[in-house]
């Protein structure tokens, strides 16, 4: 099998030939760079103030709980919903998920540091089917900063092919003793997104000596197909609904009742018009008051 590493500006058909084939899929240039300026910034600067917190001996060194805490954080600004509801990944999602897509809760910030050697953060080869992740699910990382030949993701391409691979104690089995072909992906930049498949043997590369990379990783799926037990404890949010599913929102519920609308107005309430896009609304009124209301809260916030 002859691979070649590359990276994607679109979903195109070569891109999903190369996914299919592959397993995974990295994208350049989906966010603007000042999005991903203000993510790096606000990483680096809650990373320093609980260093400082470690060095007064206020807090124990858990990078763990650090990159948890950094990472909800960051979920309730702006930055991080642009990150998610990026028109850009959902363009290079829907070719494979359909229209309908759903980013799972809870994403996980990767702060890998020169001094970590924590096995949460430094993941040694698996697969993401393994820890409750849906056959249906595809996960994604978010580079916040470059990575090094030493500080990065390596794959295993095609291992998606294989199945469920045998696991014994979050490793593969070493009794089926395959020597698995490893590559480390050391062209990741800031600002890259990379997708793969759930069966997709996958491994942190290792630690730099000198360099942090930063990572957010998210789930996405499609609320068209089944979910594991673990996902329908998560939830999830919503990022599209597709025509079939905005037609049955018009009509207002799963039993299809005859002529609900007849005469009135078939449209979807105005607080939904982020996810019913193709819909009419009762109230076309332009205001937005989620803006009006954060402005708000941050002012008071300072």
């Amino acid at each position: 099998m002859k691979f070649e590493l590359v990276k994607f500006k679109n979903c195109n058909e070569e891109a999903l030939r190369y996914f299919v084939k592959f397993g995974f899929l990295i994208f350049e240039d989906l966010f603007p760079s000042q999005t991903i300026c203000i993510a790096r910034t606000f990483f680096f600067q809650h990373l320093a103030y609980l260093e400082s917190l470690y060095q007064k001996g206020n807090i124990p060194k858990d990078f763990q709980g650090w990159s948890s805490a950094i990472v909800d954080k960051f979920a309730t600004t702006h930055a991080y919903n642009d990150l998610i509801t990026s028109r850009e990944v959902i363009n290079v999602l829907r070719p494979i998920l359909g229209p309908d897509i759903a980013i799972l809760n809870y994403d996980h910030a990767w702060i890998n540091v020169p001094s970590n050697t924590d096995p949460v953060l430094l993941k040694a080869l698996h697969t993401d089917s393994w820890t409750g992740t849906s056959i249906n699910t595809l996960l994604a990382n978010t580079y916040i900063t470059d990575v090094d030949q030493y500080n990065g993701l390596s794959v295993v391409p095609a291992s998606h092919t294989h199945g469920m691979t045998p696991v014994r104690n979050r490793k593969p089995d070493p009794s089926l003793n395959i020597n698995y072909e490893v590559v480390n992906l050391v062209n990741l930049k800031a600002g890259d997104f990379i997708l793969w498949h759930p069966l997709l043997l996958h491994c942190t590369t290792g630690n730099s000596d000198k360099n942090i990379r930063i990572s957010i990783s998210s789930r996405y799926t499609s609320t068209e197909t089944s979910f594991s037990s673990q996902e329908r404890a998560l939830s999830y949010k919503t990022l599209t609904v597709g025509p079939m599913n905005q037609i049955a929102r018009l009509i207002g519920n799963d039993y299809l009742t005859p002529y609900r609308t007849l005469g009135g107005t078939v449209g979807v309430e105005r607080r939904l018009k982020g996810l019913y896009n193709l819909c009419d609304y009762e109230n076309n009124a332009e205001i937005n008051y989620d803006e009006i209301l954060n402005d708000f809260i941050g002012s008071e916030g300072d």
